[in-house]
């Protein structure tokens, strides 16, 4: 039996960590989506949730807070890392406190999202920094679904998309701003880790590794329309969701550790089938 020459077991690595990453980035959009749903699913048959007072000032300061940053970025007006890294940090913790207040008490809500952004700042383990980022993409999605009207979110998912094409590629000041944010150990998304190994390393290790770096933007965004569709019910979310999960194998059928535009994948898997459920809903 003849062996396996240098080249062919590098050819070999290389894609079970294509296929690792694929499977991982899949699993997490799956359980973001998932857990949104069930998450609005649990507030909503438990109306004294959704009547919080307080619900709708938090909803309010992400909302705020994520504009004021994606503006900026936008229009590359702040370079501090300072800054990023405390838009990043309030706005995902607002976003796990909220998607926390739907099925916890205030206390207990606080207690967690706390508890993820201290270990997310301090621990920074690769698993630790996912969860953070998951569970506050999940809030932040849940916040701009409840704002925005169908059509409202579908053109800034299509804003978004243009821009992403266009700045997000190498060279780009997306790609700019990224690679200047992780030189300053900020993390700006989603660590796409290639090797189970790699969960338990921190984020300054995994990030010098062959994984790829998913920004928070590809996150939310598309987690907006199925977090909407949830709003109508759970049926809805899941087709919404099947959709989205298409995209994110389209997405990573090619190496994700090639910087380029993610959102354009994503977004067509999520709008495809959320017009097509608007257009019924309205028939």
């Amino acid at each position: 039996m003849c062996g396996l020459g240098p080249m062919s077991e590098h050819a070999l690595r290389l894609r079970r960590e294509q296929r690792f990453r694929r499977w991982f980035l899949l699993m997490c959009y799956l359980a973001a989506g998932a857990g949104l749903a069930l998450i609005l699913w649990f507030a909503h048959q438990h109306p004294v949730l959704l009547a919080n007072k307080g619900l709708n000032d938090w909803r309010l300061a992400i909302i705020a807070t994520a504009a004021v940053g994606t503006a900026l970025m936008v229009f590359h007006r702040i370079r501090s890392w300072m800054f990023w890294e405390t838009i990043f940090t309030v706005t995902l913790f607002l976003g796990v406190w909220l998607a926390c207040l739907l099925f916890l008490p205030l206390a207990w809500a606080l207690v967690l999202a706390a508890g993820l952004t201290l270990a997310h700042l301090f621990i920074r383990a690769t698993l630790l920094h996912d969860i953070f980022y998951l569970l506050g993409a999940m809030g932040v999605a849940i916040s701009f679904a409840s704002w925005l009207s169908p059509e409202v979110l579908l053109v800034v998912l299509v804003g978004f998309t243009v821009y992403d094409m266009v700045a997000g590629p190498p060279g780009g000041p997306i790609q700019e701003l990224a690679q200047a944010l992780v030189k300053r150990g900020i993390i700006p998304g989603l660590l796409v880790v290639s090797r189970w190994k790699d969960l338990i390393s921190t984020v300054d290790t995994a990030i010098k590794g062959p994984n790829a770096l998913l920004g928070a933007g590809d996150l939310i965004l598309p987690l907006c329309l199925v977090a909407r569709a949830a709003m109508s019910g759970p049926y809805q979310a899941a087709i919404v969701l099947v959709g989205l999960l298409v995209g994110v194998l389209v997405l990573s059928r090619a190496a994700l550790l090639h910087p380029r535009a993610a959102l354009p994948a994503l977004a067509v898997g999520a709008c495809a089938p959320f017009v097509v459920l608007r257009i019924l809903s309205l028939i």
